[in-house]
Protein backbone atom coordinates (compact mmCIF):
# COMPACT_ATOMS: atom_id res chain seq x y z
CA UNK A 1 0.00 0.00 0.00
CA UNK A 2 1.11 3.40 -0.69
CA UNK A 3 0.61 6.45 1.48
CA UNK A 4 1.03 10.14 1.11
CA UNK A 5 1.34 12.60 4.22
CA UNK A 6 0.65 16.04 3.88
CA UNK A 7 1.64 17.90 7.12
CA UNK A 8 -0.88 20.22 7.16
CA UNK A 9 0.73 23.16 8.92
CA UNK A 10 4.41 23.02 7.16
CA UNK A 11 2.06 22.89 3.63
CA UNK A 12 1.79 26.45 2.27
CA UNK A 13 0.48 27.11 -1.09
CA UNK A 14 0.23 30.87 -1.01
CA UNK A 15 4.09 31.17 -0.55
CA UNK A 16 5.53 28.26 -2.97
CA UNK A 17 5.24 27.75 -6.84
CA UNK A 18 3.07 24.87 -6.61
CA UNK A 19 6.28 23.01 -7.03
CA UNK A 20 4.74 19.70 -5.94
CA UNK A 21 2.19 19.78 -8.82
CA UNK A 22 3.93 21.11 -11.48
CA UNK A 23 7.02 18.85 -11.21
CA UNK A 24 4.72 15.44 -11.01
CA UNK A 25 5.07 13.16 -13.48
CA UNK A 26 1.75 12.02 -13.17
CA UNK A 27 0.65 15.77 -13.90
CA UNK A 28 2.56 16.07 -17.00
CA UNK A 29 0.92 13.59 -18.71
CA UNK A 30 -2.52 15.04 -18.22
CA UNK A 31 -4.08 11.89 -18.73
CA UNK A 32 -5.30 11.87 -14.86
CA UNK A 33 -4.67 14.35 -11.93
CA UNK A 34 -2.23 13.51 -9.24
CA UNK A 35 -2.20 16.72 -7.27
CA UNK A 36 -5.00 19.08 -6.39
CA UNK A 37 -4.19 22.22 -4.51
CA UNK A 38 -6.95 24.64 -2.79
CA UNK A 39 -6.47 25.65 0.65
CA UNK A 40 -3.58 22.72 1.09
CA UNK A 41 -2.29 20.23 -1.44
CA UNK A 42 -4.24 17.00 -1.61
CA UNK A 43 -2.79 14.13 -3.73
CA UNK A 44 -4.60 10.65 -4.82
CA UNK A 45 -3.25 7.54 -3.36
CA UNK A 46 -4.35 6.10 -6.36
CA UNK A 47 -2.81 7.46 -8.97
CA UNK A 48 0.50 8.60 -7.27
CA UNK A 49 3.01 6.25 -8.78
CA UNK A 50 5.65 6.90 -5.50
CA UNK A 51 8.06 8.54 -7.51
CA UNK A 52 8.47 11.08 -4.38
CA UNK A 53 9.49 14.16 -7.19
CA UNK A 54 7.27 15.40 -4.81
CA UNK A 55 8.67 15.33 -1.59
CA UNK A 56 12.08 16.68 -2.83
CA UNK A 57 10.90 19.45 -4.49
CA UNK A 58 8.46 20.93 -1.90
CA UNK A 59 10.00 23.78 -0.49
CA UNK A 60 8.89 23.30 3.13
CA UNK A 61 9.39 19.43 3.28
CA UNK A 62 5.39 19.12 3.45
CA UNK A 63 5.27 15.76 1.75
CA UNK A 64 5.99 11.86 2.75
CA UNK A 65 5.55 9.46 0.43
CA UNK A 66 5.59 6.15 2.17
CA UNK A 67 5.69 2.91 0.60
CA UNK A 68 4.04 -0.15 3.34
CA UNK A 69 4.38 -3.99 1.76
CA UNK A 70 3.43 -5.33 5.02
CA UNK A 71 -0.35 -3.62 5.09
CA UNK A 72 -2.90 -3.14 2.90
CA UNK A 73 -6.04 -0.23 2.62
CA UNK A 74 -8.67 -3.01 4.48
CA UNK A 75 -6.39 -3.55 7.69
CA UNK A 76 -6.79 0.37 8.50
CA UNK A 77 -8.22 1.29 11.68
CA UNK A 78 -8.46 5.12 11.39
CA UNK A 79 -7.06 8.46 9.57
CA UNK A 80 -7.07 12.10 9.97
CA UNK A 81 -8.73 12.47 6.69
CA UNK A 82 -7.38 12.67 3.30
CA UNK A 83 -3.70 11.81 3.33
CA UNK A 84 -3.30 12.45 7.38
CA UNK A 85 -1.54 10.14 9.88
CA UNK A 86 -3.35 6.24 9.59
CA UNK A 87 -3.22 4.21 12.07
CA UNK A 88 -3.49 0.04 11.82
CA UNK A 89 -4.56 -2.46 14.27
CA UNK A 90 -4.76 -1.64 18.15
CA UNK A 91 -4.67 -3.13 21.33
CA UNK A 92 -6.65 -5.40 23.25
CA UNK A 93 -7.22 -4.79 26.89
CA UNK A 94 -7.40 -7.92 28.97
CA UNK A 95 -9.30 -7.86 32.15
CA UNK A 96 -7.06 -8.58 35.17
CA UNK A 97 -4.18 -7.25 33.76
CA UNK A 98 -2.38 -4.29 32.44
CA UNK A 99 -1.47 -3.65 29.14
CA UNK A 100 1.75 -1.01 28.41
CA UNK A 101 1.68 1.18 24.95
CA UNK A 102 5.54 1.27 24.08
CA UNK A 103 6.61 3.40 21.46
CA UNK A 104 7.84 6.71 19.83
CA UNK A 105 6.29 10.12 20.16
CA UNK A 106 3.78 10.86 17.10
CA UNK A 107 2.89 6.96 16.41
CA UNK A 108 -0.83 6.59 16.97
CA UNK A 109 -0.02 5.35 21.15
CA UNK A 110 -2.70 8.48 21.96
CA UNK A 111 -4.88 7.61 19.00
CA UNK A 112 -5.33 4.28 20.22
CA UNK A 113 -6.55 5.33 23.56
CA UNK A 114 -9.04 7.92 22.38
CA UNK A 115 -10.62 5.19 19.95
CA UNK A 116 -10.64 2.53 22.61
CA UNK A 117 -12.37 4.85 25.20
CA UNK A 118 -14.22 5.97 22.96
CA UNK A 119 -13.52 9.74 22.93
CA UNK A 120 -13.18 9.01 18.58
CA UNK A 121 -15.15 6.79 16.75
CA UNK A 122 -13.16 4.63 14.42
CA UNK A 123 -14.02 5.43 10.53
CA UNK A 124 -11.77 2.72 8.87
CA UNK A 125 -9.74 5.10 6.48
CA UNK A 126 -13.15 7.59 5.63
CA UNK A 127 -16.57 6.77 7.27
CA UNK A 128 -17.85 3.60 8.79
CA UNK A 129 -20.50 2.49 10.36
CA UNK A 130 -21.00 0.38 13.84
CA UNK A 131 -21.72 -2.69 11.40
CA UNK A 132 -18.61 -2.18 9.31
CA UNK A 133 -16.92 -2.03 12.73
CA UNK A 134 -18.11 -5.16 13.94
CA UNK A 135 -17.71 -6.82 10.80
CA UNK A 136 -13.87 -5.55 10.59
CA UNK A 137 -12.99 -7.25 14.26
CA UNK A 138 -15.35 -10.24 13.53
CA UNK A 139 -13.29 -13.29 14.65
CA UNK A 140 -10.83 -10.74 17.18
CA UNK A 141 -10.92 -10.16 21.07
CA UNK A 142 -11.56 -6.49 19.97
CA UNK A 143 -15.41 -7.14 18.59
CA UNK A 144 -16.76 -8.25 22.01
CA UNK A 145 -14.88 -4.82 23.89
CA UNK A 146 -16.62 -2.56 21.13
CA UNK A 147 -20.04 -4.21 20.91
CA UNK A 148 -20.28 -3.33 24.57
CA UNK A 149 -18.00 -0.11 24.38
CA UNK A 150 -21.59 1.64 24.62
CA UNK A 151 -22.22 0.00 28.24
CA UNK A 152 -18.57 0.09 29.81
CA UNK A 153 -17.47 2.97 32.00
CA UNK A 154 -14.54 4.72 31.07
CA UNK A 155 -12.10 6.56 33.01
CA UNK A 156 -9.32 8.68 31.18
CA UNK A 157 -6.11 10.76 32.19
CA UNK A 158 -4.94 12.53 30.10
CA UNK A 159 -1.35 13.16 28.54
CA UNK A 160 -1.67 16.80 28.72
CA UNK A 161 -2.80 17.89 32.97
CA UNK A 162 -2.55 21.30 32.11
CA UNK A 163 -5.97 22.31 31.96
CA UNK A 164 -6.45 20.90 35.24
CA UNK A 165 -4.32 23.91 36.84
CA UNK A 166 -7.81 26.04 37.67
CA UNK A 167 -8.67 28.36 40.29
CA UNK A 168 -10.42 25.86 42.14
CA UNK A 169 -9.79 24.04 45.73
CA UNK A 170 -8.52 20.33 44.93
CA UNK A 171 -10.80 19.17 47.12
CA UNK A 172 -14.06 20.59 45.64
CA UNK A 173 -13.13 18.95 42.16
CA UNK A 174 -12.47 15.73 43.08
CA UNK A 175 -16.18 16.45 44.72
CA UNK A 176 -17.51 16.04 41.28
CA UNK A 177 -15.91 12.53 40.25
CA UNK A 178 -16.78 11.33 43.87
CA UNK A 179 -17.30 10.68 47.83
CA UNK A 180 -15.07 13.10 50.16
CA UNK A 181 -14.33 9.48 51.79
CA UNK A 182 -13.22 7.97 48.83
CA UNK A 183 -11.08 10.76 47.76
CA UNK A 184 -9.10 11.27 51.38
CA UNK A 185 -8.33 7.06 50.89
CA UNK A 186 -7.06 7.91 47.57
CA UNK A 187 -5.21 10.42 48.23
CA UNK A 188 -3.57 9.25 51.32
CA UNK A 189 -2.77 6.14 49.21
CA UNK A 190 -0.85 8.72 46.75
CA UNK A 191 0.46 11.13 49.21
CA UNK A 192 -0.85 14.16 48.51
CA UNK A 193 -3.64 14.43 51.21
CA UNK A 194 -1.97 18.00 52.15
CA UNK A 195 -2.95 19.20 48.39
CA UNK A 196 -7.24 18.85 49.41
CA UNK A 197 -7.39 22.31 50.44
CA UNK A 198 -5.14 23.87 48.04
CA UNK A 199 -5.94 25.35 45.16
CA UNK A 200 -5.38 23.69 41.95
CA UNK A 201 -3.24 26.28 40.35
CA UNK A 202 -0.93 26.24 43.39
CA UNK A 203 -0.23 22.22 43.04
CA UNK A 204 3.23 21.53 41.88
CA UNK A 205 3.62 19.05 38.59
CA UNK A 206 3.93 16.28 40.66
CA UNK A 207 1.18 16.84 42.55
CA UNK A 208 -1.33 17.72 39.98
CA UNK A 209 -0.18 14.41 38.06
CA UNK A 210 -1.45 12.60 41.44
CA UNK A 211 -4.64 14.68 41.60
CA UNK A 212 -5.06 13.83 38.07
CA UNK A 213 -4.57 10.35 38.57
CA UNK A 214 -7.07 10.06 41.78
CA UNK A 215 -9.60 11.59 39.32
CA UNK A 216 -9.82 9.14 36.66
CA UNK A 217 -9.68 6.44 39.76
CA UNK A 218 -12.38 7.58 41.73
CA UNK A 219 -15.34 5.79 39.36
CA UNK A 220 -15.84 2.46 39.82
CA UNK A 221 -15.46 1.71 36.03
CA UNK A 222 -14.54 -1.21 33.79
CA UNK A 223 -11.38 0.12 31.94
CA UNK A 224 -8.66 2.85 32.92
CA UNK A 225 -6.67 4.21 30.27
CA UNK A 226 -3.57 6.07 31.97
CA UNK A 227 -1.45 8.45 29.42
CA UNK A 228 1.89 9.14 30.67
CA UNK A 229 0.77 9.09 34.27
CA UNK A 230 4.74 9.31 35.45
CA UNK A 231 5.65 12.64 34.22
CA UNK A 232 6.90 15.05 36.56
CA UNK A 233 7.09 12.15 39.28
CA UNK A 234 10.32 11.55 41.06
CA UNK A 235 11.31 7.77 41.29
CA UNK A 236 9.81 7.06 44.84
CA UNK A 237 6.35 8.62 43.14
CA UNK A 238 6.91 6.63 40.08
CA UNK A 239 7.20 3.31 42.11
CA UNK A 240 4.12 4.27 44.65
CA UNK A 241 1.82 5.62 41.39
CA UNK A 242 2.67 2.45 39.84
CA UNK A 243 1.66 -0.16 42.42
CA UNK A 244 -1.55 1.65 42.75
CA UNK A 245 -2.30 1.52 39.21
CA UNK A 246 -1.50 -2.28 39.77
CA UNK A 247 -4.19 -2.51 42.37
CA UNK A 248 -6.99 -1.33 40.03
CA UNK A 249 -5.49 -3.71 37.14
CA UNK A 250 -5.65 -7.07 39.61
CA UNK A 251 -9.37 -6.81 38.87
CA UNK A 252 -10.23 -4.35 35.82
CA UNK A 253 -8.68 -3.47 32.27
CA UNK A 254 -5.96 -0.96 32.80
CA UNK A 255 -3.74 0.39 29.58
CA UNK A 256 -0.78 2.55 30.10
CA UNK A 257 1.00 4.58 27.84
CA UNK A 258 4.36 5.44 29.61
CA UNK A 259 8.38 5.86 28.35
CA UNK A 260 9.88 5.51 31.57
CA UNK A 261 11.13 1.70 30.49
CA UNK A 262 12.10 0.39 33.71
CA UNK A 263 8.99 1.50 35.55
CA UNK A 264 7.02 0.77 32.10
CA UNK A 265 8.73 -2.86 32.53
CA UNK A 266 7.82 -3.07 36.48
CA UNK A 267 3.80 -1.70 35.79
CA UNK A 268 2.78 -3.80 33.19
CA UNK A 269 1.82 -7.47 32.16
CA UNK A 270 2.19 -7.10 28.55
CA UNK A 271 3.01 -4.90 25.79
CA UNK A 272 1.76 -3.88 22.11
CA UNK A 273 5.26 -2.25 20.09
CA UNK A 274 4.05 0.77 18.22
CA UNK A 275 5.79 1.47 15.08
CA UNK A 276 5.86 2.75 11.58
CA UNK A 277 6.66 6.86 10.51
CA UNK A 278 5.99 9.66 13.52
CA UNK A 279 3.33 12.02 11.90
CA UNK A 280 2.92 9.82 9.14
CA UNK A 281 1.07 5.90 10.28
CA UNK A 282 1.71 3.76 13.31
CA UNK A 283 0.96 0.12 13.40
CA UNK A 284 0.52 -2.51 16.26
CA UNK A 285 1.92 -5.25 16.87
CA UNK A 286 1.12 -8.56 18.63
CA UNK A 287 1.04 -8.70 22.49
CA UNK A 288 3.99 -9.49 24.17
CA UNK A 289 4.75 -10.28 27.60
CA UNK A 290 6.63 -6.99 28.97
CA UNK A 291 10.12 -8.47 29.12
CA UNK A 292 10.13 -9.77 25.90
CA UNK A 293 7.98 -6.71 24.53
CA UNK A 294 10.91 -4.27 25.42
CA UNK A 295 13.95 -6.43 24.91
CA UNK A 296 12.29 -6.70 21.20
CA UNK A 297 11.65 -2.87 20.82
CA UNK A 298 15.79 -2.32 22.33
CA UNK A 299 16.88 -4.86 19.78
CA UNK A 300 14.35 -2.90 16.74
CA UNK A 301 13.64 -6.28 15.55
CA UNK A 302 10.23 -7.85 16.01
CA UNK A 303 10.16 -11.53 16.10
CA UNK A 304 6.86 -12.64 15.13
CA UNK A 305 6.16 -10.06 12.40
CA UNK A 306 9.69 -11.14 11.32
CA UNK A 307 10.46 -6.82 10.83
CA UNK A 308 13.25 -5.09 11.71
CA UNK A 309 12.04 -1.39 13.06
CA UNK A 310 15.02 0.11 13.60
CA UNK A 311 18.21 -0.01 12.01
CA UNK A 312 20.49 -0.59 15.20
CA UNK A 313 19.54 -1.94 18.80
CA UNK A 314 19.64 -0.07 21.42
CA UNK A 315 22.00 -1.32 24.48
CA UNK A 316 22.60 -0.35 28.08
CA UNK A 317 26.05 -2.20 28.31
CA UNK A 318 28.86 0.58 28.64
CA UNK A 319 31.88 1.72 30.90
CA UNK A 320 31.90 4.12 33.82
CA UNK A 321 34.57 6.12 34.73
CA UNK A 322 35.48 6.15 38.70
CA UNK A 323 34.80 9.12 40.76
CA UNK A 324 37.43 11.79 40.79
CA UNK A 325 39.35 10.37 37.84
CA UNK A 326 39.77 13.04 35.68
CA UNK A 327 41.88 16.12 35.98
CA UNK A 328 40.64 18.34 38.68
CA UNK A 329 39.72 21.29 37.22
CA UNK A 330 37.44 23.24 40.51
CA UNK A 331 35.93 22.99 43.48
CA UNK A 332 33.00 24.22 45.17
CA UNK A 333 32.44 25.16 49.04
CA UNK A 334 30.32 23.96 51.34
CA UNK A 335 27.13 26.39 51.11
CA UNK A 336 23.69 26.95 51.81
CA UNK A 337 20.26 28.58 50.00
CA UNK A 338 17.25 29.55 51.89
CA UNK A 339 14.03 30.87 50.60
CA UNK A 340 11.27 32.86 52.45
CA UNK A 341 9.09 30.02 52.10
CA UNK A 342 11.39 28.56 54.72
CA UNK A 343 13.34 26.00 52.36
CA UNK A 344 16.74 25.70 53.30
CA UNK A 345 18.98 23.46 51.17
CA UNK A 346 22.67 22.77 52.62
CA UNK A 347 25.22 21.20 50.13
CA UNK A 348 28.39 19.37 51.42
CA UNK A 349 31.69 21.03 49.13
CA UNK A 350 32.81 18.73 45.94
CA UNK A 351 35.72 19.00 43.38
CA UNK A 352 34.93 19.16 39.75
CA UNK A 353 36.50 16.65 37.40
CA UNK A 354 36.93 16.41 33.81
CA UNK A 355 35.48 13.87 31.34
CA UNK A 356 32.80 13.14 34.11
CA UNK A 357 29.21 13.11 34.40
CA UNK A 358 27.53 13.32 37.80
CA UNK A 359 23.95 12.05 37.95
CA UNK A 360 21.84 13.88 40.77
CA UNK A 361 19.06 11.72 42.26
CA UNK A 362 16.79 12.62 45.16
CA UNK A 363 13.24 13.08 45.75
CA UNK A 364 10.92 16.18 44.13
CA UNK A 365 11.31 19.22 46.26
CA UNK A 366 14.78 18.88 47.95
CA UNK A 367 16.81 21.01 46.57
CA UNK A 368 18.01 19.38 42.90
CA UNK A 369 17.58 21.97 40.82
CA UNK A 370 18.57 24.75 43.55
CA UNK A 371 21.59 23.01 43.72
CA UNK A 372 22.63 23.19 40.15
CA UNK A 373 21.45 26.71 39.80
CA UNK A 374 23.68 27.72 42.28
CA UNK A 375 26.74 25.92 40.77
CA UNK A 376 25.37 28.23 37.94
CA UNK A 377 25.99 31.44 39.83
CA UNK A 378 21.77 31.83 39.20
CA UNK A 379 21.18 31.65 42.70
CA UNK A 380 22.59 33.74 45.86
CA UNK A 381 23.75 31.35 48.28
CA UNK A 382 23.81 32.51 52.48
CA UNK A 383 27.69 32.53 51.90
CA UNK A 384 27.92 34.39 48.76
CA UNK A 385 27.36 33.89 45.10
CA UNK A 386 29.30 30.98 43.99
CA UNK A 387 32.00 31.70 41.39
CA UNK A 388 33.91 28.03 40.14
CA UNK A 389 35.55 30.25 37.85
CA UNK A 390 34.87 28.44 34.31
CA UNK A 391 32.53 28.71 31.62
CA UNK A 392 29.45 27.11 32.18
CA UNK A 393 26.65 25.87 30.33
CA UNK A 394 23.02 25.47 31.95
CA UNK A 395 19.38 23.81 30.43
CA UNK A 396 16.84 24.74 33.13
CA UNK A 397 13.96 22.75 34.14
CA UNK A 398 11.32 24.61 32.74
CA UNK A 399 11.50 25.33 29.24
CA UNK A 400 8.81 28.47 27.98
CA UNK A 401 9.60 30.39 25.27
CA UNK A 402 7.53 32.95 22.98
CA UNK A 403 10.82 33.62 20.87
CA UNK A 404 9.32 34.53 17.18
CA UNK A 405 12.86 33.32 16.10
CA UNK A 406 13.41 30.13 14.30
CA UNK A 407 15.19 27.27 15.05
CA UNK A 408 17.64 27.85 11.83
CA UNK A 409 18.31 31.29 12.88
CA UNK A 410 19.75 29.95 16.17
CA UNK A 411 21.48 27.32 14.49
CA UNK A 412 23.51 29.88 12.59
CA UNK A 413 23.59 32.64 15.20
CA UNK A 414 25.03 30.41 17.74
CA UNK A 415 26.95 28.46 15.29
CA UNK A 416 25.62 25.01 16.37
CA UNK A 417 27.59 22.62 14.76
CA UNK A 418 26.28 20.01 12.06
CA UNK A 419 27.45 17.04 13.88
CA UNK A 420 25.49 18.36 17.24
CA UNK A 421 22.46 19.21 14.83
CA UNK A 422 22.03 15.93 12.99
CA UNK A 423 22.63 14.11 16.35
CA UNK A 424 19.26 15.70 17.63
CA UNK A 425 17.42 15.65 14.53
CA UNK A 426 17.23 19.36 14.59
CA UNK A 427 16.88 19.55 10.62
CA UNK A 428 13.58 18.72 10.66
CA UNK A 429 12.61 21.50 13.25
CA UNK A 430 14.33 24.55 11.62
CA UNK A 431 11.83 25.96 9.77
CA UNK A 432 10.15 26.30 13.21
CA UNK A 433 9.58 29.08 15.56
CA UNK A 434 10.45 28.81 19.33
CA UNK A 435 7.27 29.46 19.94
CA UNK A 436 5.74 26.72 18.34
CA UNK A 437 7.70 23.61 19.19
CA UNK A 438 6.20 21.20 21.01
CA UNK A 439 7.40 20.17 24.60
CA UNK A 440 9.60 17.35 23.05
CA UNK A 441 11.21 19.35 20.39
CA UNK A 442 11.99 22.28 22.55
CA UNK A 443 13.45 19.89 24.90
CA UNK A 444 15.42 18.27 22.38
CA UNK A 445 16.83 21.70 20.78
CA UNK A 446 17.59 23.12 24.28
CA UNK A 447 19.70 20.18 25.10
CA UNK A 448 21.59 20.23 21.87
CA UNK A 449 22.04 24.65 22.13
CA UNK A 450 23.18 23.64 25.93
CA UNK A 451 26.06 21.08 24.59
CA UNK A 452 27.16 22.50 21.48
CA UNK A 453 28.46 25.74 23.96
CA UNK A 454 32.06 25.93 24.38
CA UNK A 455 31.91 25.78 28.41
CA UNK A 456 33.88 23.63 31.04
CA UNK A 457 30.95 22.38 32.99
CA UNK A 458 26.71 21.63 31.54
CA UNK A 459 24.06 21.77 33.52
CA UNK A 460 21.17 19.81 32.35
CA UNK A 461 18.07 19.66 33.99
CA UNK A 462 15.83 16.77 33.78
CA UNK A 463 16.53 16.15 30.20
CA UNK A 464 14.18 13.47 30.37
CA UNK A 465 11.21 15.03 30.12
CA UNK A 466 8.91 15.27 27.18
CA UNK A 467 10.89 13.01 25.05
CA UNK A 468 10.00 9.56 24.31
CA UNK A 469 11.71 6.36 24.58
CA UNK A 470 14.77 6.53 21.64
CA UNK A 471 14.92 10.17 21.98
CA UNK A 472 15.65 9.86 25.91
CA UNK A 473 18.26 6.69 24.91
CA UNK A 474 19.39 9.16 21.68
CA UNK A 475 20.03 11.92 24.00
CA UNK A 476 21.78 10.29 26.91
CA UNK A 477 24.32 8.93 24.61
CA UNK A 478 25.03 11.96 23.03
CA UNK A 479 25.68 13.51 26.27
CA UNK A 480 27.70 10.86 27.13
CA UNK A 481 29.77 10.92 23.58
CA UNK A 482 30.34 14.69 23.74
CA UNK A 483 31.03 15.24 27.48
CA UNK A 484 34.25 12.38 25.86
CA UNK A 485 34.80 13.79 23.13
CA UNK A 486 35.44 17.48 24.75
CA UNK A 487 37.20 15.86 28.15
CA UNK A 488 34.54 17.84 29.94
CA UNK A 489 32.15 17.68 32.65
CA UNK A 490 28.19 17.57 33.13
CA UNK A 491 25.97 17.61 36.12
CA UNK A 492 22.56 15.67 35.04
CA UNK A 493 19.35 16.13 36.92
CA UNK A 494 16.55 12.88 36.24
CA UNK A 495 14.12 11.43 37.60
CA UNK A 496 14.57 8.62 34.68
CA UNK A 497 16.64 5.46 36.20
CA UNK A 498 17.13 4.25 32.55
CA UNK A 499 18.81 7.54 31.62
CA UNK A 500 21.01 8.28 34.34
CA UNK A 501 22.32 4.41 34.58
CA UNK A 502 23.51 5.36 31.18
CA UNK A 503 24.88 8.61 31.65
CA UNK A 504 26.15 9.07 34.99
CA UNK A 505 29.71 8.16 36.08
CA UNK A 506 29.49 8.94 39.45
CA UNK A 507 25.95 10.47 41.92
CA UNK A 508 25.29 13.10 44.22
CA UNK A 509 22.77 12.12 46.66
CA UNK A 510 19.96 15.12 47.82
CA UNK A 511 17.97 13.62 50.76
CA UNK A 512 15.83 15.48 53.14
CA UNK A 513 11.77 16.54 53.37
CA UNK A 514 9.82 17.68 50.47
CA UNK A 515 9.63 21.84 50.53
CA UNK A 516 11.18 21.72 53.71
CA UNK A 517 14.35 20.83 53.98
CA UNK A 518 17.66 19.13 51.87
CA UNK A 519 20.96 17.70 51.85
CA UNK A 520 23.39 16.97 49.24
CA UNK A 521 25.96 13.84 49.79
CA UNK A 522 29.68 13.80 48.79
CA UNK A 523 30.16 12.72 44.96
CA UNK A 524 29.88 8.88 45.38
CA UNK A 525 30.62 6.19 43.31
CA UNK A 526 27.90 5.68 40.57
CA UNK A 527 26.79 1.80 42.54
CA UNK A 528 27.56 3.49 46.01
CA UNK A 529 24.73 6.32 44.85
CA UNK A 530 22.31 4.38 43.51
CA UNK A 531 21.85 1.98 45.80
CA UNK A 532 21.88 4.53 48.25
CA UNK A 533 18.49 5.76 46.78
CA UNK A 534 17.78 2.47 46.28
CA UNK A 535 17.79 1.08 50.06
CA UNK A 536 15.78 4.03 50.79
CA UNK A 537 12.93 3.03 48.42
CA UNK A 538 13.62 -0.67 49.63
CA UNK A 539 13.90 -1.96 45.95
CA UNK A 540 16.14 -3.78 44.53
CA UNK A 541 17.80 -3.73 40.80
CA UNK A 542 19.20 -6.28 38.09
CA UNK A 543 21.16 -6.13 35.01
CA UNK A 544 18.97 -7.74 32.48
CA UNK A 545 21.16 -10.36 30.31
CA UNK A 546 19.95 -9.86 26.86
CA UNK A 547 19.79 -6.16 26.58
CA UNK A 548 22.22 -4.81 29.57
CA UNK A 549 19.08 -2.48 30.71
CA UNK A 550 18.36 -2.62 34.55
CA UNK A 551 15.35 -4.28 35.78
CA UNK A 552 13.39 -4.08 38.93
CA UNK A 553 13.26 -6.81 41.04
CA UNK A 554 9.69 -7.74 42.62
CA UNK A 555 9.58 -7.34 45.73
CA UNK A 556 10.26 -10.20 48.14
CA UNK A 557 11.48 -12.21 45.21
CA UNK A 558 14.19 -15.13 45.54
CA UNK A 559 16.44 -12.23 43.57
CA UNK A 560 15.27 -9.42 45.74
CA UNK A 561 15.48 -10.96 48.82
CA UNK A 562 19.15 -12.73 47.57
CA UNK A 563 20.44 -8.99 47.02
CA UNK A 564 19.32 -7.75 50.28
CA UNK A 565 21.19 -9.90 52.17
CA UNK A 566 24.43 -9.55 50.25
CA UNK A 567 23.74 -5.90 50.64
CA UNK A 568 23.66 -5.56 46.10
CA UNK A 569 20.86 -3.22 46.14
CA UNK A 570 21.75 -2.63 42.43
CA UNK A 571 23.87 -5.39 40.09
CA UNK A 572 25.28 -3.49 37.10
Amino acid sequence: MRLAIIQREKCKPLLCAHECKKYCPVEKKEQESCITIAEKAKIDENTCIGCSICVKRCPFGAIEIINLPSVEEKDIVHRYGKNGFTLYGLPTPKKGNILGMLGRNGIGKSTAIKLLSNQMKINLGSEATSEDVKKFFAGNELLRYFEDIENKVISYKPQNISSLAIDMKTIDLLKKRGSEKKIKELAKKLDVEHTLENKMNKLSGGELQRIAIIAASLTDSDVYFFDEPLAYLDIGQRLLVSDFIKEIGSEKEVIVIEHDLLILDYLTDYINVFYGGQGAFGIVSQIKSSKYGVNSYLQGFLKEENLRIRDKALNFNFTKNPAMSGNKIAEWPAFSVEFDSGFKLEAQKGEIHENHVIGILGKNGTGKTTFVKALAGELKTKENNIDLKLDISYKPQYLETESEESVRDIIFKEKINKQIASTFNLGVLASKKLKDLSGGELQRFSIARCVSKTADIYLLDEPSAYLDVEERISVAKAIKDIMTQKEKTAFVVDHDLLLISYLADSVINVEGISGKTGKTSEIKDFEKGISTLLKDLDITLRKEEESGRPRINKKGSVLDREQKERGEWAVF
